[in-house]
């Protein structure tokens, strides 16, 4: 199945230190993706994830160094709805992780809007 890791909304960046809440816009993004086309919402295994790294769910499919959020991750092997070209690739896993590429992926894989720019 494929999977989308998102950033729970309202987190506080401890880096920052000002107590303030937060949310990630491009995850936001995604979520009006979903939003918009609820049958891709069924189609997927979204999995929330806290700000604050490390996120080892990330971590776990695809090592410390990719656990960007948002990222889309599919299995290599698994049958392709779209072309996968400009994904990456960890282990047994391709994976895209900005805004862009995961609503092209979206659009080609569930045949609905693609992003205008």
């Amino acid at each position: 199945m494929t999977q989308l890791f998102l950033l729970k909304p309202d987190f506080k960046d401890t880096n920052l230190n000002d107590g303030i809440d937060y949310f990630c816009p491009e995850c936001a993004m995604v979520e009006g993706i979903l939003k918009y086309y609820p049958q891709i919402k069924e189609q997927l295994e979204i999995i929330y994830v806290d700000f604050q790294k490390p996120r080892q769910a990330v971590i776990d499919m695809l090592g410390t160094e990719n656990q960007g959020c948002p990222v889309l991750i599919i299995e290599k092997k698994q049958d392709e709805k779209a072309d996968t070209s400009y994904f990456q690739s960890s282990g047994d896993k391709k994976f895209v992780n900005n805004l862009g590429d995961i609503s092209k992926y979206l659009a080609e894989a569930y045949k609905v809007g693609l992003m205008h720019s």
